[in-house]
């Protein structure tokens, strides 16, 4: 007779989120197309209470599966602490990778489809940029054991995520909005009305440049002056408005040339 199979469903209490990937332009797929949903729960060991209650979950039905000898079986609950000094593919320790996990206890749920994702008044979140490692939030799962190609464990099935607050963002990434920007009140408020007026008080008037006459070419300049000596030889000039008028017209031609 098969022994029954037996699931836990439960609520975490409130931890960290790493890796989400849960909503559609940021799931993972499977080797076999499948879709991945995925994300990763980091708690603190010093929340005792909430560690205590997934480990009761994972020795229910551990203990249902194979009894006593669940112990020897793949547990989803892993230690941070005792990981700590394991490679990574880039050589650095993990450890020295994933700082965030010092000191906690993390596991790894998924889904093969969407699951529900909502805020701490459960109206959904849809904007995934919400959603990111390092932001602080509960997630529902199931246990259930799973013995396949030689492998036998205890897996996380992912039901839901609620995001609870704003964190840290890791790697440096995106902080969180309370420590971007201060409260404003009314009276803080600019009048910009009073500061266009200010930048248009101190704003220099703008200094037209001279325009650059063109400078006449030599055979121009030779061809004024036999015309000069020309007119001179002609006509006696008496009166000097005459002559400026005639030196207005030979800037023009210089102009055209």
């Amino acid at each position: 007779m098969a022994t029954p199979r037996v699931t836990k469903d439960i609520t975490t209490g409130i931890g960290t989120l790493s890796f989400p990937k849960v909503f559609a332009n940021t799931k993972g797929t499977k080797d076999d197309g499948s879709d991945d949903y995925n994300i990763q729960f980091i708690i603190p060991k010093s929340q005792k209470d909430d560690v205590r209650a997934i480990m009761k979950a994972i020795k229910e039905v551990g203990e249902a599966k194979w009894g006593d000898n669940y112990k020897k079986v793949r547990i989803p609950l892993r230690d941070g602490d005792k990981e700590a000094g394991d490679l990574t593919d880039d050589g650095t320790t993990k450890g020295e990778k994933y700082p965030e996990r010092l000191g906690c206890y993390f596991i790894n749920a998924r889904s093969t489809k969407p699951v529900g994702v909502v805020d701490r008044q459960r109206v959904p979140i849809t904007n995934s940029d919400d959603l990111y490692g390092g932001c602080k939030g509960k997630i529902h799962v199931t246990f259930y054991p799973y013995a396949q190609q030689g492998n036998s464990g205890i897996g996380v099935a992912l039901n839901g995520v609620q995001k609870v607050s704003d964190g840290e963002s890791f790697g440096g990434g995106r902080p969180s909005v309370e420590s971007m920007f201060d409260m404003l009140e009314e009276e803080d408020d600019l009048d910009l009305d009073d500061a266009d007026e200010m930048v248009e008080e101190e704003a220099p008037a703008p200094v037209k440049k001279a325009a650059a006459k063109k400078a006449p070419s030599a055979a121009a300049k030779k061809a004024a002056a036999a015309k000069a000596a020309a007119a001179a030889a002609e006509l006696e000039v008496d009166d000097e408005d005459d002559l400026l008028a005639e030196e207005d017209d030979e800037d023009d031609e210089y102009d055209d040339l």
